[in-house]
């Protein structure tokens, strides 16, 4: 890798626009030049501007670092952190960048480009984040992609990280110079600094933290797998019979359970079906006293009925009158309205005959003002200009008069600004005179900040071992106690230890077993007969159940074959009804049809409309458009009363086609539970036949052969008390037998508990012994702590001795500095950050002052001939503005005299204004003239027509009064018919069809009501009937097992029994608990069995790794790895000290790996310290190192350019010759060698320079010369 070109703009210092090609030129042909410069000037920017484009980062400001304050000013919004690398953006500039050409190890040529800007591209504005980019120089092609992608493939064509290229690229002078001074910890922190060797101490500590966990984890394991307790292969078989016991026990208990809530629930059903013949009772004598009551209603439907047949001429009676009442209301609106159009015509003609005196009014006036308006015209034309000529000058004097302020604005600022800059050099002069120590310091900073880091680092470290004592300490009291607590532990162990084996010793365990083993055959003889009777009541139950199915399925196929004959009945009964209603729906239709022929009119209502004449009368106003007489609310009746009778023809015949469906649906549903009771025979029949043997072997009644030759189609039912009774003299002696195998068991239950209690002893003993056994381990590791913890107090106390050292030379090489203690007194006070942030603002801020000084003079000669030419320049904008403000006042003057006349002719007003006035005024009465005589026209058509509506009217009105005569005839002679006089027959007509349906079905509801009661009351006295059997049945099933008929004492037995279940159910519940439990822990020890082999293998392999690498501090390991890298720095620094220094070679001191001597070949190569080394011979040891660090960090990598800094000026002139010999031996291998240096001599050596020369203000500039 090497460097070809830097370019820059705008870094610091250098803000002028630069480059440097070091391929090319003077450079190009140069390997080795000199970068010259005053101290400030910018030469350490160069190197900035390097790793800038390269890697985004700067030397000088680590990320790391702990000054991270934000510096800017008070009221600066752009302020960023002092370690932010956009803050070499020179201050003032709105953008800047850093540019490198370099080729890459495999030969390609590339280019990155870092650059920064502020928001806007103003100077003020706020810092943005920077860019960067990499193209490749011969294809122009960039590589795409995020940061840390682009820096991933830098480094891959550098071949360095940003460490190993700023150790080997630009050679960390300085610190090889403390590296030979310092003491054996210090350098060893240095090494590690320089190498990047920190990895080694955190693989260390890694190791030790990692050994230490697993050990815990191993021991975690133990304990687990030591907290584990099983059951032997007894005790699970004991459980599981134990469990097989209560398990035929519950199901005993819950068969009785169930029995006796069948039991209960057949009394609760009789009587449910008692109450509810009860209710249909009195449901019955309700329904037929509602019958008796409604005979007048029967009555009364029968004579309206028979009034039918007169309501279509009362219909169209009721029409002709109310057309009558219509016409007579439309003609008095009519002739009204003829009334009101004559006196709006009136109206109208005086309202025609003013208008047309305003239009002649308005005429004569324009005629008299339109001379005055043209006068007028012209004097407003006059003072327009000069108002024009005013305005002109005004804006001319306004200029002048901005003129004049701004250069009295001027003068005054600059005035004041002199003032100020005269204060603030007499300011800067008592400064300086009160900073003289600033002074001193500030020359030597560099030297002051390292021995302030020295100094502060031992402290920090003494504070580190002195905390780390007192901690050991402490540890190694609490461990005193701790191994006094594990002593007694383990004498009360040993204690309970003894005791245990004594109470085991009292106990027979053999003895145990044997009883327990008669005990369990017995009960298991005990268990085979309770199996055989739950089998036998089992079967009897099945057999039962299938009994119950059959039972229902034939009530079901009789109820069937009696709803199949119902239907037919009902079939036959509606059909008659279905034709009289067709009849009467046929004579309802013709009435309706007369009614809408008569009412044919009323089809034009729907085409009137607000505000328009009627085409039959010719009115405006329609007052029956929406009101509907009366005639049409009975053709409304006549409708509906159709659709009541369509809506009870189409029911029954709805009704009517549903029985004729349901016929195929019942047959259907017949032969489906003829085949379920050829279905349920076998499975009757199967149990006893299939259980024939238990049967037998059971003594079973003989009638339970009989049912096996069951017909389920016979008319003779099966008899099922036979297997009731069967059933109820087994359960006796099963209940019989289960008391003495509950006694057995309850045995058995003992002799397990006196065995469980030698099981526990036995667990009990092994786990005083483990536990003994595991404090024993415990004991042994305190010691082991102990040991460690004394090896490291006395490593603390080595350590402490050293650094107080360090912390006495640092001491006084700043107390030199600062001639006296006082810079301690302050560095307590304040604290080490705050301190060292006040120490370096102080300076920077004395830089500033000098800087600011110099700017203030420059300045103040500057200002002085400014000032004198802009106090002339404001003497002369003054006197023009006073002449032009003289002739503004005469043009003023002029313009007053001609509106003075204008304001006689017209007034203030503007002539277009008049003019427009009159015009509008004469436009609207104009159109005001036009309007009233075309409403006087419409008026005049209106008044015709209503004249004409009044005559339509009348003979329509004459039309109605001989058709309602014709109509009136007629009704009075069905009057006469029905002897009813017309009050009475009007009001049966009134009654429409559809309350002539409703009534009808509401009497008809009476008589289904009474035969719906009549049927009810039959089907539940018969159901109570057929259900006696069941009830006789429970009450002797009760009085068997001595159940008083009392409700209360019944729910108390079966809470007992329920009582008892539960108990039962939670005994079960916790033996299957301790079964699975004791599978789960034998499956959990041999997972941790095999867990503990692995986790022993994995500790074994950390507790070796520890063992050679490992330590709490990661000293160990860190130790190792810098004494060897520090062998191969010394082979490498030899190697270039040969070329430097002949005399000297660096060698590691024997059994210190981390210490330096030197061996002096011309004193017989006499062994001697580093320390005694002149400043000459102490650089050229460093610049053999700094080049041996940089062979070492480049490794195998060619790099092709070098930077050295500072140093050289501690040569003398051999030395300097032999290290510039040296120089020329590396360039002359390939690599270009940059020094940066002040020494005349080494520059006038070195042929070309990089001149970078301070023009003053903070600004420099770059020449290559030579």
């Amino acid at each position: 890798m090497k460097i070809l070109a830097l370019r820059g703009e705008n870094l610091a210092s250098l803000q002028s626009k630069f480059e440097i090609d070091f391929a090319n030129g003077r450079l190009g042909d140069s390997g080795l030049f000199a970068i010259t410069g005053k101290t400030g000037s910018g030469k350490s920017t160069l190197l900035d501007a390097i790793c800038l484009a390269i890697y985004d980062r700067i030397p000088r400001l680590q990320a790391n670092k702990k000054n991270d304050a934000e510096i800017g000013r008070d009221n600066d919004n752009s302020r960023i952190k002092a370690n932010d690398v956009r803050s070499i953006l020179s201050r003032g500039k709105a953008e800047g960048f850093a540019e490198v050409d370099f080729v890459a190890n495999d030969g390609s040529f590339w280019r990155a480009h870092w650059y920064v800007r502020r928001s806007r591209g103003r100077a003020d504005g706020r810092i943005q984040n920077s860019e960067q980019w990499l193209e490749n120089i011969e294809t122009g092609q960039r590589f795409a992609g995020k940061k840390q992608e682009l820096q991933a493939e830098i480094e891959r064509l550098v071949g360095l990280n940003f460490e190993q290229f700023r150790r080997a690229v630009m050679l960390p002078q300085g610190e090889f110079a403390a590296f030979l001074k310092a003491g054996a910890d210090e350098r060893a922190a240095l090494l590690e600094r320089m190498t990047g060797g920190e990895i080694y101490g955190r693989l260390s500590v890694a190791a030790y933290e990692r050994a230490r966990e697993e050990k815990q984890q191993l021991e975690q394991v133990q304990k687990q797998l030591g907290d584990i307790a099983l059951l032997s292969d007894e005790d699970k078989q004991a459980l599981n019979e134990q469990l097989a016991t209560l398990k035929q026990t519950l199901l005993q208990l819950t068969t009785n359970i169930q029995v006796f809530k069948q039991h209960q629930q057949a009394v609760a059903s009789e009587q449910q079906l008692a109450a509810r013949v009860s209710v249909t009772k009195d449901q019955l004598v309700a329904a037929t006293e509602q019958q008796t009551a409604a005979k007048p209603r029967y009555q009364q439907l029968e004579q309206i009925e028979q009034a039918q047949p007169a309501r279509s001429d009362y219909v169209l009676l009721q029409q002709v009158q109310q057309r009558i009442s219509t016409l007579v209301t439309a003609l008095y609106s009519a002739e009204q309205a003829v009334n009101t159009q004559q006196n709006q015509a009136n109206s109208a003609n005086s309202s025609v005959t003013l208008a047309k005196k305003a239009v002649a009014e308005i005429d004569h006036a324009w005629h008299a003002l339109e001379p005055k308006l043209k006068e007028a015209a012209r004097l407003d034309e006059q003072l327009g200009m000069y108002k024009e000529q005013g305005t002109q000058q005004q804006k001319a004097q306004q200029a002048l008069a901005s003129k004049v302020t701004e250069q009295q604005q001027v003068v005054t600022k600059n005035q004041q600004h002199q003032q100020q800059l005269q204060h603030q050099q007499q300011q800067l002069g008592v400064f300086f005179e009160q900073q003289q120590t600033i002074k001193a310091v500030s020359g030597q900073y560099d030297a002051v900040q390292s021995s302030l880091s020295q100094y502060l680092a031992a402290h920090r470290q003494l504070s580190t071992l002195s905390k780390e004592k007192q901690t050991i300490e402490k540890d190694q009291r609490d461990h005193q106690a701790q191994k006094e607590t594990v002593d007694q532990q383990l004498n009360d162990l040993h204690r309970q230890r003894q005791e245990s084996e004594t109470q085991l010793a009292g106990l027979d365990f053999d003895s145990l077993a044997e009883q327990q083993a008669t005990e369990q055959q017995q009960l298991q003889q005990q268990q085979s007969s309770l199996d055989n009777l739950r089998s036998g009541i089992a079967v009897l139950k099945e057999s039962e159940s299938y009994l119950a199915q059959i039972q229902t399925r034939y009530g079901e196929y009789q109820q069937l074959v009696t709803d199949q004959v119902a239907a037919e009945q009902r079939l036959t009964e509606i059909q008659p009804d279905i034709a009289a209603l067709k009849i009467r729906h046929q004579e309802a239709e013709t009435i309706l049809q007369q009614s809408r022929a008569v009412l044919s009119l009323s089809d034009y209502r729907a085409q009137l409309q607000p505000d328009e004449a009627c085409p039959l009368c010719g009115s405006h106003e329609h007052p029956y458009a929406s009101d509907e007489p009366a005639v049409e609310s009975l053709l409304t009746a006549q409708s509906q009363n159709l659709h009541a009778l369509n809506q009870q023809m189409q029911q029954l015949e709805n009704e009517a086609h549903t029985l004729q469906l349901q016929q195929p649906k019942l047959q259907q549903r017949m032969a489906g539970l003829n085949d379920e009771l050829t279905r349920l025979q076998p499975l009757f029949t199967a149990p006893l036949s299939q259980h024939c043997d238990l049967l037998v072997a059971l003594n079973a009644d003989g009638g339970l052969v009989a049912l096996q030759q069951l017909d389920v189609f016979s008319d003779e039912r099966p008899n099922s008390a036979v297997i009731t009774q069967q059933q109820q003299r087994w359960q006796q002696q099963l209940e019989e037998q289960l008391a003495g195998y509950q006694a057995l068991q309850q045995s058995l239950t003992q002799r397990q508990a006196q065995m469980n209690q030698v099981r526990q002893q036995q667990q009990v003993l092994q786990r005083l012994q483990q536990q003994e056994g595991a404090l024993k381990e415990t004991l042994s590791q305190l010691q082991q702590q102990a040991a460690q913890w004394q090896e490291r107090v006395h490593s603390i106390q080595q350590q402490s001795q050293v650094q107080q050292e360090i912390l006495h030379g640092r001491d006084n090489a700043l107390n030199a500095v600062f001639n006296g203690d006082e810079w301690l007194q302050q560095l307590r006070q304040l604290g080490e950050t705050q301190y060292i942030e006040q120490l370096q603002q102080a300076v920077e801020h004395y830089h500033q002052q000098t800087q600011t000084l110099e700017q203030v003079e420059k300045q103040l000669i500057d200002l002085a001939p400014v000032l004198a030419t802009q106090s002339l320049a404001l003497t002369q904008a003054q006197d023009d503005y006073a002449e032009m403000d003289k002739a503004h006042q005469q043009l003023n003057q002029t313009i007053e005299q001609l509106w003075l006349q204008r304001c006689e002719l017209i007034g203030e007003q503007a002539v277009t204004t008049l003019e427009d006035s009159h015009k509008i005024s004469l436009a609207k009465s104009q159109a005001q003239l036009a309007d009233v005589e075309t409403q006087l026209r419409q008026i005049q058509d209106g008044l015709t027509a209503a004249a004409t509506n009044v005559v339509n009217i009348k003979q329509q009105q004459a039309d109605a009064e001989k058709e309602r005569e014709t109509h009136q005839a007629t009704w009075q002679q069905w009057l006469v018919k029905f002897t009813l006089e017309e009050a009475q027959l009007t009001e049966l007509l009134n009654k429409d069809e559809a309350w002539l349906s409703q009534e009808r079905s509401a009497l008809k509801a009476f008589e289904q009501a009474v035969s719906a009661a009549q049927t009810l009351l039959v089907e539940r006295e018969q159901a109570l009937l057929e259900y006696q059997p069941v009830l006789q049945a429970a009450k002797t099933w009760f009085s068997e097992h001595q159940f008083a008929d009392d409700l209360a004492q019944q729910t108390e037995q079966l809470a007992d029994w329920e009582s008892m279940k539960s108990s039962q159910d939670e005994q079960v519940f916790q033996l299957r608990q301790q079964i699975d439990n004791a599978e789960k822990a034998e499956q959990q020890v041999g997972n941790l069995k095999q867990k503990l082999i692995a986790q022993q293998e994995q500790a074994d392999l950390w507790l070796q790794m520890n063992e050679l690498i490992g330590s709490a501090t990661g000293n160990k390991f860190r130790t190792l790895a810098q004494g060897l890298t520090l062998q191969q720095l010394v082979v490498l620094a030899n190697e270039h000290l040969h070329d430097l220094a002949p005399r000297y070679a660096l060698q590691p001191v024997p059994n210190s790996p981390l210490a330096l001597q030197v061996i002096d070949h011309d004193m017989g190569d006499e062994v001697r310290s580093v320390e005694s080394l002149s400043g000459g011979e102490s650089f050229l040891v460093s610049l053999a190192l700094a080049l041996a660090l940089a062979s070492l960090a480049a490794d195998t990598r060619q790099l092709g350019s070098l930077f050295i800094d500072e140093g050289f000026g501690t040569l003398d002139p051999d030395s300097l010759e032999m290290a510039l010999a040296c120089l020329d031996a590396l360039q002359a291998d390939g690599r270009q060698i940059g020094v940066i240096s002040h020494v005349g001599t080494l520059v006038e050596r070195i042929g070309v320079q990089v001149a970078v020369e301070a023009m003053g203000g903070g600004r420099s500039q770059i020449a290559i010369r030579g």
